[in-house]
């Protein structure tokens, strides 16, 4: 691993990886625990929270595409659109008691908005890639 490339990295792109990290670990809990508890309820929060932070913080990420057509955005943005829309169906749908529903928008948020997101971030010339795959 060459931890020097996050040096040079922006602070939002320090947080938005902090959050990712808290995120991903926080959210594959919540995939395999017990669900309706306190604790499900009070992690589910923490994640919340730590999701819209790096859905806040990707937008103002714009390394892949900074001259594009789009001010900088790249369809990888689309994924926070995505999830930020899928967190508050999502917190609705456990608001009403539709547990299915608050269930499948979790699990899209996770899937769509970490797994997905995150594999991208592993493409040649990304940060982490350079920090975990270039080195070798």
């Amino acid at each position: 691993m060459n931890f020097s490339a996050l040096t040079l990295a922006s602070p939002a792109i320090i947080m938005h990886l902090l959050f990712a990290i808290l995120a991903f670990g926080l959210g594959a809990i919540q995939l395999v625990s017990t669900k309706g508890t306190r604790a499900h309820r009070l992690l589910g929060y923490i994640w919340v929270v730590a999701m819209i932070i790096i859905c806040v913080t990707s937008f103002s990420i714009k390394e892949v595409m900074p001259t594009g057509m789009f001010g900088g955005f790249s369809p990888i943005h689309l994924l926070s659109i995505f999830a930020l829309v899928q967190l508050a169906r999502g917190i609705y749908f456990a608001k009403i008691r539709d547990i299915k529903r608050h269930r499948q928008c979790m699990q899209y948020t996770y899937i769509g908005g970490l797994v997905i997101a995150g594999a991208f971030t592993f493409m040649p010339g990304r940060l982490l890639f350079k920090v975990m795959i270039e080195p070798w």
